[in-house]
């Protein structure tokens, strides 16, 4: 458990999609966040920053995916891998959970209650 959390701490936390920079998507969360503070009636500034949400969300999944491969319920994915990665990163166990989820199934519907 500890080798497969080390391995994946070595590349960056948010992958990239479509060989994309890593920096390059943050950065577009980052300018989603500040259109949005500056124009906060704008609704395409808001469905801007919420898809930007989504994506990073979808993009955290990956790695509970990779670690609990999808014929694992959630209880044995919390039970086996995903509980001790959630501590080991400093998240709360539901979030990780919810993650695995929209990653499993594309369904935002997934992230309802979560911080992201």
């Amino acid at each position: 458990m500890a080798q497969a959390v080390d391995e994946l701490r070595q590349g960056p936390l948010f992958p990239a999609a479509d060989n994309t920079p890593a920096e390059d998507s943050d950065d577009a969360l980052e300018r989603a966040l500040t259109d949005t503070e500056r124009h906060p009636t704008d609704t395409t500034a808001v469905q801007r920053l919420v898809d930007e949400m989504v994506a990073a969300g979808g993009k955290l999944g990956q790695t509970p995916l990779k670690l609990a491969p999808a014929y694992l319920s959630d209880q044995e994915a919390a039970d086996t891998v995903l509980a001790p990665y959630a501590d080991d990163i400093g998240c709360d166990l539901e979030t990780i959970l919810a993650t695995h989820r929209y990653a499993l199934t594309g369904d935002r519907r997934a992230l309802k209650g979560t911080w992201i």
